[in-house]
């Protein structure tokens, strides 16, 4: 699953570009804000860490990750990522993962982003099957992949640990035909 070009995003106010060593910092400050980290898997992401997704977006194995940053259009600033943290070549899947900054909640920013990016996926990159997961606590990233046109496939209890402790997950796909 090799891509040629990226992802641009529709959204009238932000674009998907490639992340930039100066998005790094506002990533790790939002990753960490309790609004934004009670709600995901992540267990308080440093600098270091999140600078190992610079050069995310640069084809290479067909295994490999890309995360994009969704900029701003009108000033460039970080309001959030998207992309797939993992891929399967040889089943044509990817799993979609995607965060933003709290003051970019609630404009449809992630809904818009994770449809472009699954549209992308199944045309561009030929994947049939894109998958998220979702803690079973995430309201609002679970109506997110809802409107995406993701469904919802069951409960994975205990999936994966969360901080330490098991977390339950919903399983959404999204496939080729739907």
């Amino acid at each position: 699953m090799q891509f040629a070009t990226l992802p641009t995003g529709k959204h009238p106010g932000a674009l998907l570009r490639p992340l930039r060593e100066d998005d790094i910092p506002r990533w790790a400050a939002y990753l960490n804000d309790p609004p934004v980290y009670q709600h995901t898997s992540w267990d308080r992401p440093s600098i270091a860490t999140l600078r190992g997704y610079l050069g995310s977006d640069v084809p290479g194995d067909p295994a490999s990750r890309l995360r994009l940053a969704i900029g701003s259009r009108a000033d460039g600033r970080l309001l959030g990522t998207i992309g797939f943290h993992s891929l399967s070549p040889e089943n044509r899947t990817a799993e979609l993962a995607y965060d933003l900054h709290p003051e970019a909640w609630g404009c449809g920013l992630a809904t818009c982003m994770a449809r472009h990016m699954v549209q992308w996926a199944h045309s561009e990159v030929g994947t049939l099957r894109v998958q998220a997961t979702v803690l079973q606590t995430n309201i609002r990233s679970i109506r997110t992949l809802e409107r995406a046109g993701f469904t919802r496939e069951g409960l994975l209890r205990s999936y994966r640990l969360v901080r330490g402790s098991p977390g339950n997950f919903f399983m959404y796909s999204h496939l080729w035909t739907d």
